[in-house]
């Protein structure tokens, strides 16, 4: 996950199975949290799945079931994360943040 140089963006690769310019995806961001407070941010992205038609194997020859594509979700926070730390809702465990170079 990274941290924008401001702070204010937390942005996190979801995996998909398809490639973002996939005119047909099979997931999509369904809706995203952030609770905020001095000494947390708590974030979670639900993920809407199985929303495509899926052919079998051998007749989707560009896309494998093996391979994941990433998909950049940008969170926005209301104060710069500064100390804080930032936690998974799904795990509970806290992220390691890396904050871009700008």
């Amino acid at each position: 996950m990274t941290l924008s140089p401001d702070g204010r963006t937390l942005t996190m690769q979801v995996v998909f199975s398809r490639p973002s310019s996939s005119p047909e995806p099979c997931e999509r961001v369904a809706d995203t949290m952030v609770e905020e407070s001095a000494s947390t941010v708590v974030i979670g992205v639900l993920v809407e799945e199985d929303i495509c038609d899926r052919p079998w194997p051998w007749e989707e020859p560009t896309y494998s079931l093996l391979i994941g594509y990433q998909h950049p979700v940008e969170l926005r926070l209301k104060a710069p994360l500064g100390d804080r730390a930032v936690v998974n809702t799904a795990t509970e465990k806290p992220v390691a943040v890396t904050v871009q170079s700008g």
